[in-house]
């Protein structure tokens, strides 16, 4: 078992960022997360369920204001279990139980690299999750009421635990409730874990079976609405952030052999970048860099499906605690003190990586997105929200097939090798 350095300081660090961002949101002069309502999609995720449970439609027309639901009806029949709760109970189960997810899946995250769950370090992984706030996809999964978060567990559970993981089954459910999700088979694939690639595609033909025989109009949505993204929202929208939004709003290409070829490169990268992370047994970046590659080459990603930025920043920080502690620490020149500099500083490295993601909450100054009152200091800031996840994914790659280990993001080849989901060759 390896050990974070400095915990205590990164503890105190986190807690006071979480209770200077608690306070500042609420001040915020954009809407905000922190109020306690029935988020717009949380509304429409329970109409839906309203009307499966009611034995009606679910594709036929929209539910709030132009808004239809556009998700497989697996997902109607799984909101339909919600529909009887009142309101508070709602908002409660599930935001509440968002930010207990975010923190398994960062617990697991830890146990993916080894680091023992001390009681301090199962502290600092809560308020970890909870600083996330200040970046713009987990402040609006919160604001929206958004699912992404509990499918990120769900595929957690199919890929980090070293012991008693889901085979297949978290992927397959995933998938059935929101496609994208799928992408993360990809995974399973660079583990060689067949049975459990298999178990995936069982799992999400379960889903489909099981909404064409509970919803009227299933085949509506398979034969029709899977097609369209124009009804998960506008491409001209700036907090559309799929590859294939990006590339109409800013330089007017609708689709075809630019969006393809776009589509194409970023998605070799994304392969390289995974099979890297796998070579030196970080399941956890690799999970991180897929989800982030789901988004990139969806057909329609919000801003709010990027989540995959909460593990990336956790990986992020742990390869620098354990560089810095070899330098500071271990070394014969350590120095009293160096122990919690070192989690000062890589708290300090994980933190900077997110700054292209901040909330316009938090920083409007800095965040992709502008406004009259508060121009972004991003000359093009939609390019520094998806061309971070994009150079980060190359950079690593790059590192990987250039033949140098990257200290920041490397495990020890001891750790590696016992890496029971991993049948790569590690790399020096």
């Amino acid at each position: 078992m390896k050990r974070l350095y400095g915990v205590p300081t990164v503890a105190a660090l986190l807690t006071a960022f979480v209770a200077w961002i608690l306070w500042l949101i609420p001040q915020s002069d954009f809407p905000h997360a922190l109020h306690w309502r029935i988020p717009i999609d949380l509304k429409i995720y329970l109409l839906a369920g309203q009307e499966v449970a009611a034995g009606g439609d679910l594709y036929d027309a929209p539910y709030i204001g132009d808004l239809p639901f556009t998700y497989p009806p697996f997902a109607g029949v799984v909101f339909s279990w919600l529909a009887g709760l009142s309101d508070n109970w709602i908002i409660s189960v599930w935001q509440i139980g968002t930010a207990l997810a975010l923190w398994v899946i960062l617990l697991l995250v830890l146990r993916n690299r080894d680091i023992a769950l001390r009681p301090l370090t199962v502290y600092t992984a809560l308020v970890f999750s909870l600083a996330s706030l200040a970046i713009e996809p987990i402040h609006g999964s919160y604001f929206f009421g958004q699912i992404n978060v509990w499918l990120m567990l769900l595929v957690s559970l199919d890929l980090l635990p070293k012991r008693w993981r889901l085979p297949g089954v978290g992927i397959g459910l995933a998938a059935g409730l929101k496609l994208t999700p799928a992408y993360l088979g990809l995974v399973l694939l660079f583990q060689r874990r067949w049975w459990a690639a298999l178990g995936s595609v069982v799992t999400f033909g379960f889903t489909v079976w099981l909404g064409l025989r509970l919803i009227p109009d299933a085949m509506v949505f398979w034969t029709d609405a899977i097609f369209n993204s124009s009804r998960v929202g506008e491409h001209l929208n700036p907090g559309a952030m799929a590859l294939r939004s990006f590339l109409e709003r800013e330089y007017g290409v609708e689709g075809g052999p630019q969006w393809i070829m776009a589509v194409v490169v970023v998605g070799i990268l994304n392969c390289a970048a995974v099979l890297v992370a796998m070579w030196r047994g970080n399941t956890a970046l690799a999970m991180s860099f897929s989800g982030l590659g789901a988004c990139l080459i969806s057909p329609f990603s919000w801003f709010h499906h990027y989540v995959w930025l909460v593990p990336l920043a956790l990986c992020i920080f742990i390869g620098a605690n354990q560089l810095l502690g070899r330098w500071l620490v271990e070394s014969p020149r350590s120095f009293p003190g160096a122990g919690q500099l070192t989690g000062a500083l890589s708290l300090l490295v994980a933190m900077a990586s997110m700054v292209p993601f901040v909330s316009q909450t938090v920083w409007p100054e800095v965040a992709y997105r502008s406004s009259e009152d508060y121009q972004s200091i991003w000359p093009l800031g939609q390019e520094y929200f998806i061309g971070a996840c994009i150079l980060y994914m190359a950079l690593y790659a790059l590192s990987g097939f250039a033949g140098k280990s990257p200290k920041l993001f490397r495990s020890n080849s001891a750790q590696a090798r016992s890496t029971a989901d991993s049948h790569w060759p590690v790399s020096a």
